[in-house]
């Protein structure tokens, strides 16, 4: 099967809306997407876009700190307004942490355990790989991004080689990728199986969860 990814490089730099990520990362003063050029960029220009670079900002107020905080979750899993409410109102009805509930949410949906294994170069380009039909969960195959994976779930790229090599070579270098997922090496395709849940010291966004929650809870 030959497959062909267009625009690599706007999948790389755009948001789900089209926005430039280099702007969306100086404008919230944090690499939220984990590729380091975007740290390299933030030294360079620390100032958000429009602004002088020692212009002094004034106190943001708690629902201007708890919107960015949301903000820089929505951008950086590259969803829309709608879906992450809705992560958000599902996680609300779970037990325990409301916050911990919706980074499993947000960790487990298939686009994004793509992109962690190092598969894609970035969310929109995950999500392009299973939109097109190249993943197989357990066996069967699944195109549905927002898919929820569980400890279990084996996954394959039903894609050629030449494509995995590619693709694996434009991702950012995770040092030893997240420890709850297993990459099966030896295999005829890349496979991987989801061990756990997601590890919350292995959400590399420096950012509040909780003011998220509060920003919805409002």
């Amino acid at each position: 099967m030959h497959y062909k990814i267009t625009n690599e490089t706007e999948l790389k730099a755009m948001t789900k809306n089209g926005t430039p990520r280099g702007r969306i990362v100086r404008r919230l003063g944090v690499n939220i997407f984990g590729n380091p050029k975007y740290d390299a960029l933030l030294a360079r220009k620390p100032a958000a876009p429009g602004k002088a670079p020692k212009s002094r900002a004034g106190k943001k107020s708690e629902y201007a700190l708890q919107l960015a905080e949301k903000q820089k979750y929505r951008d950086a899993y590259g969803l829309g307004e709608r879906q992450f409410r809705n992560l958000y109102l599902q996680a609300s009805r779970s037990e325990g942490s409301t916050g911990e509930a919706l980074l499993i949410a947000l960790e487990s949906r298939l686009d994004n355990i793509v992109y962690r294994l190092g598969w894609a170069p970035s969310r929109p380009a995950a999500r392009q790989l299973v939109t097109h039909g190249l993943l197989a969960i357990n066996g069967k195959r699944l195109d549905k991004p927002a898919a929820a994976l569980k400890p279990g779930d084996e996954l394959e790229l039903t894609a050629g080689g030449a494509l995995v090599e590619r693709m694996a070579s434009l991702a950012p270098r995770w040092p030893a990728g997240p420890s709850w997922l297993e990459k099966r090496e030896g295999q005829e395709r890349p496979a991987a199986r989801v061990l756990s849940k997601h590890k919350a010291d292995e959400v590399f966004i420096r950012g509040d969860i909780r003011r998220v929650v509060e920003y919805y809870a409002r």
